[in-house]
């Protein structure tokens, strides 16, 4: 056997089958088919292991803020051993590190149900192969399992076959493929065994090649396998798929980079603690330790990852009403960080069903009220309504179009008419039917007698009908313009005929080049009566002609609205296509996303750019074309180097690298491929790109919400900090423990944050431009604001130890004036969780929309923490004291004074924005993301 050819288009097919030492007619023997099977193995991809669930789970502790909490937990553990006091019960003894245990435990636990995903996208790739396949051996054809195939190998491939292995078709009859899966083309793929291509030529245009994953749609063919497994098209991507990781989220990458300032910013502080308890004395060594670890756990935000969890968790809801269902977690928020998004044409900007727009005669060009001939649509004549009965040249041009078609169509379940068969014969047939000329009751009393097939060099075909008494002949030729013209010489106007001239050529040639700059796929028809149907070249010469059908896939008018909302949120679209670019660059314009001085790329012209060319330009180009998988991922790559958040549509095989690499890859739920769908983090199930626009605005919602739930957390944490701190200071001071700081973190303030992980979205959330991934989690306002109220909170804190002792609880003791801090520290928060849903905005404000899980989740977590004190068991656990009515009193008074301070701040806030948007606001407001 040969070495592997790196291509085969660039040879004849007897090239080919010498390079294998095959005959068409033989093929291999089973005795060199089994030789080969074992050296170059199965016909199939090969499977990768996914990683074990222990390995998925021993991961979540890997977290730089999981291991501190670990450590804080090492320490408070030893300290219960050697320095507890022994009167305490198991539980009270061990309840800080019990608690911190638990805590980590949570988190890795909902880490590791979010993160344990199969990589199913090689797996997709070799169902695909589950098949038969019909091969040649010792001149007898026979089916063997498509895994048994190897190179030389001769198959047969009828209608309805998917294509076993990459091929070099040997004979063709009439054959067309179903590439979508592998190339994007929207359209069956006319093949033809005997062209020799250039050895350039794209995978798109390999008209003498087959590829594995693809389906014969119609006629015959005989092919070589030219490789099989890994060696193939479909082999190549999901390798691709193989080495590529995915990379983090912006989110991700957000919290880890955030996760670690905090860390350090906590271990700082509490080494800084330890050592000034150390040089000041007055301390034990343990009660250092548990005092640095309070501190640790004070400023850690121990409920961000699960908060941060939930909240995108219930954006996968929301999400999922509408449209988009999403496989990934920080995908939801990655949506709203998105900067491009790269478009599949076919089904996503346009409906994926191919419609008669326009119709022409010599006379007239006609179009319909609603775009399309389907959907309501009457027939206009200059833009007013007409009908075929009044016009003889179109009522014989749509009756001669239904009749040379094989494909079929009925009413579907809803009543709309659908069909089989080749997309274009679809279109004309339903166009045929909704005009009220069925092509059933045309064909009523003609019978057919002959065709001549289409085929790549002749682009025409016709068919030959019988009808009438005497048995009158009649051939009905449809195809390229060019190629019809060609073969006419009368022409229908009006109600009659006449000799076709020089000047009509040029007026149908300059109609035809029109509609074609629309977009739209224009086809060719004529008729004529002949003699005899033995004579196929007389079938098809000396015709007459009677007009121009044009076909298109029609843009979703709700898509046209999804781009516009689009370029008011600063976000570019751009089409990958397997189209060609005239029609890319043709729906680009009708879409209004393609601009004086855009760039429309052609894979060939991708392949001869460099990568560093390919980045420097890759802003101004607003459709690629004809490209391959491996184009695709550069694509995507190129706009990641620019700085740029991608998000990725595809549903063919060929969109699955693309699809891994980008930021998000967005899969199509109808009619797309599993290998697409589990390369993607999500899944439309309408495949609408205005379901990706709706999709982004909740992403942003979710963004925002987070940075909400964050500043609340953090701002509480610093006071908590800030209280702990200031005890060092005081050896007669009992420091909160780590377990009344963890209940405050994560029970108390838990559920106002989720509450403020579902507030409503703001007002023109979608006029605002992405928010850059270089920005970080928290912009300057949520610092200041951030920073104000942790003083605060610290500062209320610190004031419960420093009342006077006539004012503490249980005669004044050290335990009262902790009990009386840890309850301000834990009501205080809920007042606050409502001051974090805007910086400016009051809360009294018509703009913010009611939160009623806020309320639900506020008064949730106050009755909790009064349980802490109201049930007397809980009292050792937690190391509290009862409060009397004049310490309810207080503490009532102290967390409701923040709202006037905080409302004063705003109101002085709105007033410096006004004072310095008064000259000229308007760009910079577009340049930055507001808060309300």
């Amino acid at each position: 056997m040969p070495d592997p050819a790196p291509t085969w288009h660039d040879r004849t097919v007897a090239a080919a089958a010498q390079s294998f030492g095959v005959y068409l007619e033989q093929g291999l023997g089973e005795g060199k088919a089994a030789a080969e099977l074992r050296r170059v193995g199965p016909n199939e991809l090969p499977r990768r292991k996914p990683p074990s669930a222990w390995k998925v789970f021993l991961a979540q502790f890997l977290n730089p803020l999981v291991l501190s909490l670990l450590a804080a937990a090492a320490v408070a553990t030893v300290a219960a051993v050697w320095h507890a006091d022994p009167t305490l019960g198991f539980l009270a003894r061990y309840s800080d590190a019990i608690a911190i245990l638990l805590i980590v435990v949570l988190n890795a636990a909902i880490g590791y149900v979010q993160e344990r995903k199969a990589e199913r996208a090689l797996e997709s790739l070799q169902a695909m192969l589950t098949f038969n396949a019909r091969v040649v051996r010792d001149g007898q054809e026979r089916v063997v399992p498509a895994r048994e195939l190897v190179p030389g190998d001769v198959v047969v491939l009828e209608a309805g076959d998917h294509v076993p292995a990459d091929v070099r078709l040997g004979e063709s009859s009439d054959c067309r493929t179903d590439e979508s899966p592998l190339t994007g083309e929207s359209t069956p793929v006319e093949k033809d065994a005997a062209r020799v291509l250039e050895p350039d030529t794209t995978l798109a245009d390999r008209v003498n090649m087959a590829f594995m994953g693809t389906m014969a749609v119609r006629g015959r063919a005989r092919a070589i396998v030219v490789a099989t497994g890994v060696g193939t098209e479909i082999g190549r991507i999901g390798k691709l798929i193989g080495e590529i990781s995915g990379g983090a989220s912006p989110l991700e990458q957000r919290l880890a980079r955030f996760s670690r300032q905090i860390l350090f910013a906590c271990l700082a502080l509490s080494v800084l603690l330890f050592a000034f308890g150390l040089i000041r004395g007055g301390f034990t060594v343990w009660g250092l330790l548990l005092t640095a670890v309070s501190l640790a756990v004070a400023g850690i935000p121990e409920g961000l990852p699960a908060i941060t969890t939930i909240t995108l968790a219930l954006g996968m809801q929301r999400m999922a009403r509408r449209g988009a269902l999403i496989r990934s977690l920080p995908a939801v928020e990655t949506l709203g960080s998105a900067t491009v998004i790269c478009t599949d044409k076919t089904g996503t900007l346009t409906l994926n069903d191919m419609q008669v727009r326009r119709i022409a005669t010599l006379r007239h060009e006609y179009g319909f009220t609603e775009g399309t001939c389907v959907g309501g649509g009457a027939l206009t004549l200059d833009g007013r309504p007409t009908r075929l009965a009044e016009h003889d040249d179109l009522r014989e041009l749509v009756r001669a179009s239904v009749v040379p078609n094989h494909a079929v169509v009925r009413p579907g379940p809803d009543g709309k008419l659908a069909g089989e068969g080749d997309p274009t014969e679809v279109a004309i047939l339903i166009c045929g039917a909704n005009l009220g000329v069925p092509r059933d009751s045309v064909l009523d009393e003609m019978s057919l007698v002959a065709s001549n097939p289409f085929d790549s060099d002749r682009r025409r075909m016709s068919l030959i009908f019988q009808s009438g008494p005497s048995g009158e002949l009649t051939s009905y030729v449809k195809g390229g313009v060019g190629e019809i013209l060609g073969r006419c010489d009368q022409v229908r106007d009006g109600p009659g005929s006449r000799t076709l001239t020089e000047e009509d050529r040029r007026r149908i040639h300059e109609r035809a080049e029109a509609m074609a700059e629309q977009a739209l796929r224009v086809l060719g028809v004529a008729h004529r009566h002949i003699e005899s149907h033995a004579d196929a070249e007389a079938a098809e010469s000396g015709l007459e002609f009677l007009g121009l059908i044009g076909m298109q896939d029609p843009p979703r008018p709700e898509a046209m609205a999804a781009i516009r909302r689009c370029r008011d949120a600063g976000i570019k679209v751009v089409m990958i296509t397997g189209d060609h670019a005239v029609t890319a660059r043709a729906i680009a314009r009708e879409m209004q996303f393609w601009e004086e001085g855009d760039l429309a790329v052609t894979g060939q012209e991708l392949e001869r750019l460099t990568d560093d060319e390919l980045t420097e330009r890759i802003e101004r180009v607003r459709v690629f074309a004809r490209v391959t998988a491996e184009q695709k991922l550069r694509i995507v790559r190129a706009w990641k180097k620019r700085g740029g958040v991608v998000a990725m549509t595809g549903d063919g095989v060929n969109d699955a690298p693309a699809l891994r690499e980008a930021d998000l890859g967005v899969a199509m739920g109808k009619g797309g491929t599993d290998v697409a769908r589990e390369a993607a983090k999500m899944v439309l199930t309408d495949n609408n790109f205005a379901s990706i626009v709706a999709a982004v605005e909740e992403g942003r919602t979710i963004l925002r919400n987070i940075r909400k739930s964050i500043v609340f957390l953090l701002s509480s944490n610093a006071g908590l900090a800030l209280t702990v701190f200031f005890s060092v200071f005081f050896p007669s001071l009992l420091v909160l423990t780590p377990l009344q700081i963890l209940w405050i973190n994560l029970v108390t303030n838990g559920a106002p944050a989720l509450g403020l992980g579902v507030d409503p979205p703001e007002p023109g959330e979608m006029a605002n431009r992405p928010r850059p991934i270089a920005a970080g989690l928290l912009d300057p306002d949520d610092l200041w604001f951030l920073f104000g109220f942790g003083l605060l909170i610290g500062a209320v804190g610190i004031g419960s130890y420093l009342l006077p002792p006539s004012l503490l609880p249980a005669a004044a003791t050290a335990a009262g004036s902790r009990t009386l801090a840890f309850f301000s520290l834990a009501f205080l928060p809920l007042v606050h969780a409502f001051n974090c849903r805007a910086r400016r905005a009051s809360l009294f404000s018509r703009s913010l929309s009611p939160n009623r899980f806020l309320w639900i989740a506020v008064l949730s977590s106050a009755a909790l923490q009064l349980l802490a004190n109201l049930v007397v068991g809980l009292h050792g656990v937690f190391r509290v004291v009862p409060l009397g009515p004049r310490d309810w009193l207080m503490l009532a008074a102290a967390s409701l004074a923040v709202l006037p301070v905080w409302e004063l701040a705003k109101a002085v806030l709105r007033a410096r924005d006004r004072a310095r948007s008064a000259p000229a606001s308007a760009e910079s407001n577009t340049n930055r993301m507001p808060n309300p």
